[in-house]
């Protein structure tokens, strides 16, 4: 089949002209190209990580990817010693609530509690497999107290 031929049973006019190759994969507005500067893009806080003296609950990716894993971070009690615990998602049984203050984790072999204020966006994003990390907020690390936005009081892993 010719394309003389293709264009007379599938409607598309002679006079239409059509687009190079280069012109249908270059990169344009319509097709993910930048429409600003990069110095003129603005971007939302949560895509930012937080500073280094400033409590962050739990980080999220900013889009719609799924993350291969999840890290819980926790602080030995009246110490600055980290633990922490890594879970591949492919393992997350199931995820479940208490009102907005306290999560359950269900996996193979554990059950880990987080208990907190304001964690339904934790909950949702745990769903969606897209939560990086969870952090534990500790006086020791952090001067202030979180008083806005989600707050994890204690993380208790259940073996």
């Amino acid at each position: 089949m010719k394309d003389d031929d293709f264009d007379q049973m599938f409607g598309r006019k002679p006079t239409e002209t059509r687009p190079s190759f280069v012109e249908r994969v270059k990169r344009s507005e319509a097709f993910g190209g930048r429409s600003e500067p990069p110095e003129a893009q603005s971007f939302d806080r949560e895509t930012i990580g937080p500073t280094p003296d400033e409590y962050r609950a739990f980080g999220m990716m900013p889009s719609s990817q799924v993350h291969a894993f999840c890290e819980l971070r926790w602080w030995m009690e009246g110490t600055t010693v980290r633990e922490s615990l890594a879970f591949p998602y492919r393992l997350l049984m199931g995820v479940g609530c208490t009102g907005e203050d306290t999560l359950r984790i269900l996996l193979p072999d554990k059950v880990i509690e987080i208990a907190g204020a304001h964690l339904e966006p934790l909950h949702e994003g745990l769903m969606r497999q897209r939560v990086t990390f969870v952090q534990q907020w500790t006086r020791q690390v952090w001067r202030g107290k979180p008083t806005d936005g989600s707050f994890v009081e204690r993380i208790a892993v259940v073996r």
